[in-house]
């Protein structure tokens, strides 16, 4: 930031307890740059954080001041957003979200309090910034927002995102359901060459429920291709063989499965019915049986009793969803607009899976030494991504084992498996544990001193 662009502090008070501040960040700043122990350096880490959120709020806190005063028209700033991206010497769109912020944190003081104590960061501020711009569910998210900070304390930052849209999502269902079908009205595809680079780029976007099984089918056909790469491995080199001995990458196989759908389109008789893959639907059981309730049992009136209740959204939503238990997405956790999958679920082949309240699936198949066929899928429906604290790979992409060994007694249910990736199930033979809560239905693991990673 130019030094000319700083006003100098008239209060004499704020000016020593900055320069205070200053002289305190440069003395943490030296002693972290030290060589330190795994420890302290993990302690730090939680340190910085915290201080950055402390920070972060202090700042939205100045710049929702210098909103409400109206000091950027001092020098002529149309905007408070102008204003900040001239001084700060920032982008416009992250003057715009700190914009944003600081007025959503007016109208939401129990997030802001949160924001200031560090309880939560500033990514969940922005998130639930950006959602209190929908003017047609801000005055909702008032009373929600203790809710909302509950979810921060206990999901990760990716189950909280997901959480709040699908919140968003069913609060504003009338604008959810336009953006689903303006999505598929907009869809498209394009593979252009580039003649320069001698390459050909494909993009396209496509509305919730195609784009869904549209990946379904090509995750179909790369596990076809992984799993050929893993047999051409072991012939050539037996079966002490890791990933780095696959011929191809990830991305390459990615690009194989493709053509291989499109060749096998173009060989196949029109008149040949659809490949046998299932588009299954992950269902809380509250959010489906209130909807079937809401939209009645006359398959020919769904239509129309559908937008009769359009008129009335809020005792539209009291009918239908409880956000609070309200899940509606592909098996790796992708969100889907509910009431098409709904009117799918009537009319075509899916797999309707329902959970209960702490997200456990019902048995889906018979005992077994191995979690396969549907109770594998069962397993992995237990969690959309790799239940290994921080670990994002899919479910899709993971292996089912049991959480108590087999051998030691373990069962073959689908609660008592649950998908963790190739790297961390092999960490149990480390000494390390993992267990689902009783009361919350959430999942922990544990290191081999009993202490849990968090």
């Amino acid at each position: 930031m130019d030094s000319a662009a700083e006003p100098g502090f008239e209060d004499g008070e704020v000016a020593a307890s900055f320069a205070a501040l200053r002289m305190a960040v440069q003395a943490a700043v030296a002693a972290s740059g030290r060589s330190l122990t795994a420890r302290d350096l993990l302690a730090l880490e939680q340190e910085w954080e915290q201080l950055h959120r402390v920070i972060g709020a202090a700042q939205l806190d100045n710049l929702s001041a210098i909103d409400t005063t109206r000091a950027h028209r001092i020098d002529g700033h149309r905007s408070v957003k102008a204003h900040t991206a001239h001084v700060l010497k920032l982008s416009p769109e992250e003057a715009g979200r700190r914009a944003k912020m600081a007025r959503a944190l007016r109208a939401l003081p129990e997030v802001a309090d949160a924001l200031r104590s560090g309880r939560i960061g500033l990514c969940h501020a922005r998130l639930l910034a950006a959602v209190h711009a929908n003017s047609r569910v801000r005055d909702e998210m008032v009373g929600r927002q203790e809710k909302f900070l509950r979810l921060a304390d206990e999901e990760t930052y990716d189950e909280f995102k997901v959480k709040v849209l699908d919140w968003e999502r069913s609060t504003d269902m009338n604008g959810g359901f336009k953006d689903n079908e303006r999505n598929h009205a907009n869809r498209n595809v394009r593979l252009v060459n580039n003649s320069i680079e001698r390459i050909w780029d494909l993009s396209g976007h496509f509305a919730a429920d195609q784009g869904a099984r549209l990946r379904e089918i090509l995750d179909h056909y790369i596990d076809v291709e992984y799993k050929a790469d893993w047999a051409d491995a072991r012939a050539r080199l037996g079966d002490a063989v890791t990933v780095s001995d696959l011929k191809r990458t990830d991305a390459q196989r990615r690009a194989d499965a493709l053509e291989r759908i499109f060749n096998d389109a173009a060989g196949a008789p029109q008149d040949r019915s659809r490949p046998p893959i299932v588009h299954n639907i992950v269902w809380s059981s509250e959010t489906y049986l209130a909807l079937a309730d809401l939209l009645g049992a006359d398959a020919a009136a769904l239509d129309t009793h559908w937008s009769a209740t359009l008129t009335d959204p809020k005792a539209q939503r009291a009918q239908w969803c409880d956000p609070d238990t309200y899940r509606c997405s592909t098996l790796d956790g992708v969100p889907l607009e509910p009431v098409e999958q709904f009117f799918s679920s009537l009319a075509n082949q899916v797999r309707r899976v329902v959970i209960n309240t702490k997200g456990v699936v019902i048995d889906l198949g018979r005992k077994a030494r191995l979690f396969t066929g549907s109770a594998r899928q069962a397993a992995q429906l237990q969690s959309p991504r790799c239940i290994w604290p921080g670990c994002d790979i899919p479910t899709t992409r993971c292996e089912i084992d049991h959480l108590h060994d087999y051998g030691k007694g373990g069962s073959t249910n689908p609660d008592s498996g649950a998908p963790l990736c190739g790297f961390h199930n092999r960490w149990k033979q480390k000494g390390f544990a993992t267990t689902r809560d009783p009361v919350t239905g959430r999942w922990r693991t544990y290191r081999p001193d009993g202490s849990e990673i968090r």
